[in-house]
């Protein structure tokens, strides 16, 4: 996640001219409390009214300026001497040399457009004290903004971090599905060569239109349901190569969905899981129902009559598409298990 440096300086110019003005009015108020009173004539009122808007104008370019000096990050150099904005002692500095040359040129300037018609030095400690109040707001809501500035950017790059550490964790198990399908596949051909070397031969034919989508999709994310659903029509006839009529997958999948997406192999891995954890015989058919509900999902339901003997499981398969899901809709997969039945439901993602 990056800011675009434009808009983060567009923004702080905004910031820094409202905030000016607004101190600047903050200052002139008693001024303006007290204006009329101070008034008598048009003449007075003219004067007063220039007068005025002449010290607002050094209270808000001198705020200005000190919002430039405190709102700096970069390191400049000067000659020898090298001067770190992002120091706020060097910053305090500088500000101090700034505003003992620029106070006494700002009241020089007044005194000779306005010599005061009260006592002179009133006048200038009046002045002097505006000024500084002017400078010590500024500096306070300068090092407020550096403050907030600095709180925006570490949540930017946390941010940053753990999008790219979700990526890298996501890329991590992409790559454990194709290995894992194929380890499973050669397990297959291998029975099959002992038992039926025809099948074998079938199989290893069909083995080639599956693979070639296990390898379109391993750089995707996410792919459309209609692919998906091919792919597993090819993937029954592998099946089909060995099980015979063992086994059944009915597809009952609502066209409304079709171009809804879902985790690549997503049901390769779900019909995987109930072969390899389930009884498969003539006596003990398997039947696995893929079918669409209306809180658009996708759900996968076999039979259940678990194998006398469990075959070992690292549970690898399902762990890697619960979280694949996680990452692509923030929704993790939603698992039901009851005496007859294990059902699993993929949440659909409607990418535009």
């Amino acid at each position: 996640m990056a800011a675009n440096p434009t808009y983060i300086v567009s923004s702080r110019l905004q910031l820094v001219l409202c905030t000016s003005l607004a101190i600047t009015v903050l200052i002139l108020l008693p001024r303006l409390l007290l204006w009329q009173r101070l008034t008598p004539g048009r003449f007075y009122f003219e004067t007063n009214l220039t007068d005025l808007l002449l010290r607002g104008l050094y209270i808000f370019l001198t705020s200005i300026l000190f919002f430039t000096i405190h709102l700096q990050t970069r390191i400049s150099k000067i000659g020898f001497v090298t001067i770190n904005y992002n120091s706020f002692w060097q910053r305090f500095l500088i500000s101090m040399a700034v505003f003992f040359i620029i106070d006494p040129l700002l009241l020089r300037f007044q005194l000779f457009l306005y010599p005061p018609r009260t006592n002179e030095q009133l006048f200038k400690f009046l002045f002097n004290i505006n000024m500084v109040i002017t400078v010590i707001l500024t500096i306070l809501f300068a090092h407020l903004f550096r403050l907030l500035l600095y709180n925006y950017q570490i949540r930017l790059s946390n941010a940053s971090l753990l999008k790219a550490n979700a990526e890298t964790k996501f890329e991590v198990l992409k790559n454990q599905v194709n290995p894992h399908f194929l380890f499973n596949s050669l397990n297959t051909i291998n029975s099959l060569i002992v038992t039926d070397q025809q099948a074998a031969v079938h199989f290893v034919n069909n083995m080639s239109d599956v693979y070639r989508y296990v390898l379109k999709s391993h750089e995707l994310n996410s792919i459309p349901l209609q692919e998906e659903l091919l792919f597993i029509a090819a993937y029954a006839e592998v099946l089909k190569g060995r099980y015979g009529n063992k086994m059944q997958i009915a597809i009952d999948v609502a066209f409304a969905y079709q171009q809804h997406r879902v985790p690549p192999m997503a049901l390769q891995i779900l019909i995987e899981n109930a072969v390899k954890h389930n009884v498969v015989s003539h006596n003990k058919p398997l039947h696995i129902r893929i079918f669409t509900n209306d809180a658009a999902e996708l759900l996968v339901v076999n039979n259940l009559q678990p194998l006398n003997q469990p075959e070992p499981s690292t549970g690898v398969g399902l762990q890697n598409l619960n979280q694949r899901c996680k990452y692509l809709s923030n929704t993790q997969l939603n698992i039901q298990q009851t005496e007859t039945s294990f059902s699993v439901a993929i949440p659909l993602m409607n990418y535009q």
